[in-house]
């Protein structure tokens, strides 16, 4: 680059070359800490060696989750070519994932998706959309031919986590991907273990007539019964999400109308949400859930099954103290029924949701961008 010398007359003024590398170790750390788009800062990385040094991959600043799109081609197939769309930075991106073709993929977590064909997978996957690292799951489909996953958890790979797979003769089978384990537990009452989520150990299960929350210690195969902070509703549906180490009981209300205008109907929905948090006693059997009226700084992100919670800070642009969440929608046409799906914005301070535009009609779930390298012991990896 080059540089005018201020100091001369306009005549006379001269042309100073400026070698970018020579910016201080400390303001290029500054700057790739408000990176918050993941190809920014691969970008940033990739102008010279000094910048790269300067941001390690392992100081990517925390990133707000991508809303990924159901790959489904003109055949009905899952493709391999999947679309992520980013509200912070309104970009689409294509990524390659030859793992991802003909299976369903779910989510939310950081870093990784599941993904699974329909029907009796032996060999579904973790895989990393970015660095195309690839954990396999063996399933023991002789034993259990029927186990389906139901919940991935926020951070499948850490230490602390489980995935939650259900069978269709009343067992439940937590697999640790950090050690490889599997434990196969039997449910403790009769109670519908779906949808549910696993979080700090522990399994959340809501009952659907009661709304009582039940809580299942995967370890030590141990139950308890949380009850409901209030009259349930069965048609509201209810989220167990963990926020900076709380656990949040979401509860997402919809107060459904019906306009027809002539072969189209179209159902809009008026959306509201009562949110929990877990107080938990030294008697975890007394453990009940209190009413919270803020998250803080917190952005809730919720998809079909489970949701995530993340830290957003001010130069993201995004609103804190709100709940993001994907609503499908079916749409008669002429006698055709066509599902998709929209984005809504929940904002806690004052109740009121509003629709986010958004490129995708058929989003599937979020997944928080990671460049990191990381794969569980025992596993090996493979790289596409």
């Amino acid at each position: 680059m080059e540089a005018i010398e201020p100091s001369l007359p306009l005549r006379s003024q001269k042309r100073v070359r400026v070698d970018w590398s020579d910016l201080p170790v400390d303001l290029l750390q500054e700057i790739s800490k408000k990176l918050h788009d993941v190809f920014d800062f691969v970008y940033f990385r990739a102008v010279c060696k000094k910048w790269r040094s300067a941001a390690s991959i392992s100081d990517l600043p925390p990133q707000l989750p991508w809303l990924v799109e159901h790959p489904v081609n003109a055949q009905g197939i899952e493709g391999e070519n999947l679309r992520f769309y980013s509200f912070f930075s309104d970009k689409i991106r294509t990524l390659h994932c030859p793992m991802a073709r003909g299976k369903c993929l779910i989510g939310p977590s950081h870093g990784y998706l599941y993904a699974c064909k329909r029907w009796k997978d032996p060999t579904p996957s973790l895989f990393n959309p970015l660095t195309k690292d690839e954990v396999t799951i063996q399933i023991r489909r002789d034993l259990f031919p029927f186990l389906d996953l139901e919940s991935i958890g926020p951070d499948p790979i850490g230490t602390d986590s489980y995935m939650a797979f259900t069978d269709a003769r009343d067992m439940m089978g937590f697999y640790r991907p950090c050690s490889c384990e599997w434990n196969y537990v039997e449910l403790p009452i009769d109670i519908c273990p779906v949808p549910g989520s696993c979080l700090k150990g522990r399994y959340y299960m809501n009952d659907h007539e009661t709304g009582d929350t039940v809580v299942m210690d995967i370890a030590c195969s141990s139950s308890f019964v949380i009850p409901a902070p209030k009259t349930f509703d069965s048609s509201d549906r209810v989220y167990f999400v963990e926020s900076t180490g709380n656990i949040l009981r979401i509860v997402k209300h919809k107060d459904q109308t019906l306009s027809l205008n002539l072969s189209l109907a179209l159902c809009t929905s008026k959306f509201s949400f009562d949110i929990y948090q877990l107080c938990a006693e030294d008697d975890i059997c007394q453990s009940r859930w209190v009413k919270i009226n803020s998250i803080g700084n917190q952005i809730v992100f919720l998809d079909d099954r489970n949701g995530i919670s993340i830290t957003a800070r001010p130069s993201t642009g995004m609103r804190i103290n709100s709940v993001y969440f994907l609503q499908r929608c079916s749409v008669s046409y002429y006698g055709d029924w066509v599902t998709y799906c929209e984005v809504y914005k929940y904002s806690i301070s004052d109740g009121r949701t509003e629709k986010v535009l958004c490129p995708f009609s058929n989003g599937r779930t979020w997944l928080v961008p990671n460049l990191v390298t990381s794969v569980p012991a025992g596993h090996q990896l493979q790289k596409l």
